[in-house]
């Protein structure tokens, strides 16, 4: 019977949703960190097993040249660069190009957290002079003034990035730039279930509270959680899309196999005749 059960089940992965969502930050994390090398190695073996679901490894700016000496000459690794130097360290990305290296993001810091919406005005300014094709995920902390910064970012055609905190304030958060209709980044460690956070937004932008929302984030029913995401039609999965733009954790291929297999929607059991 349970054979039959998981005969039936559907994977979330042929989800359209998922094109492209994770970013690997596993460069990163804490300094337990595997040596680079084997980051590369693992990074581009994931990208192998899940085509089209890996977005890019995300590198520090001071670690581009090193990543590139690991890449073989044909490479063409897609990479989004976290800058450390505010609005300089976007500046100094124009022109660089490094063997293998396919940039395409980049991710500054909002360095002054006394003046956040004149930290994003040079920001925005900066990041006007790189390629438009980059797409640029501004952290937000959550300081006193973010969503002024928030603004301005909008404004400029920016997305945000924000952490996943505690539930009430990412729930806060999320439903705060989805008011402003800015798309943003969530970046969090590897506990993280991104199925919850992923079905949060679904609920959010369906009109849900954010006490509502932060339970969602609670869920421990990772089941319930994986069928109402995988009931998802195109316009709802795109809906999410356009607000939810990457999802960022060092644990990318602990978050792919928490996708791996989901019940199916009714609409799904009718038609394969299982009731």
């Amino acid at each position: 019977m349970r054979e039959q059960f998981q005969n039936r089940l559907r994977s979330l992965l042929t989800m359209e949703l998922f094109d492209g969502l994770f970013d690997d930050e596993t460069l990163l994390g804490s300094a337990q960190a595997p040596p680079l090398a084997r980051v590369i190695a693992d990074h581009r073996k994931l990208r192998a097993g899940h085509i089209g679901r890996i977005a890019a490894l995300v590198v520090p700016d001071t670690q581009l040249t090193a990543v590139s000496r690991q890449l073989p000459p044909d490479a063409h690794l897609p990479v989004s660069v976290v800058t450390t130097g505010g609005a300089g360290g976007l500046l100094a990305l124009r022109g660089r190009q490094l063997p293998g290296i396919d940039v395409v993001s980049v991710e500054p810091t909002l360095r002054d957290l006394s003046d956040l919406a004149g930290s994003a005005a040079r920001v925005a300014a900066a990041a006007a002079e790189l390629t438009s094709d980059l797409e640029i995920f501004v952290a937000l902390p959550n300081s006193p003034g973010w969503e002024a910064a928030a603004e301005l970012l909008e404004a400029a055609g920016l997305h945000g990035k924000i952490d996943a905190a505690e539930p009430a304030q990412i729930s806060e958060q999320m439903s705060i730039l989805i008011e402003m209709d800015l798309p943003f980044k969530i970046t969090g460690r590897s506990e993280r279930d991104w199925l919850r956070m992923i079905n949060a937004v679904g609920a959010l932008i369906e009109g849900a509270g954010q006490q509502d929302v932060a339970l969602l984030i609670q869920d421990v029913n990772h089941d319930q959680t994986a069928a109402t995401v995988a009931s998802w039609d195109l316009p709802t999965q795109s809906r999410v899309r356009r607000r939810l733009r990457r999802v960022g954790t060092d644990s990318v291929q602990q978050a792919v196999n928490a996708l791996e297999l989901a019940p199916p929607s009714s609409s799904n059991r009718e038609a394969a005749g299982t009731g």
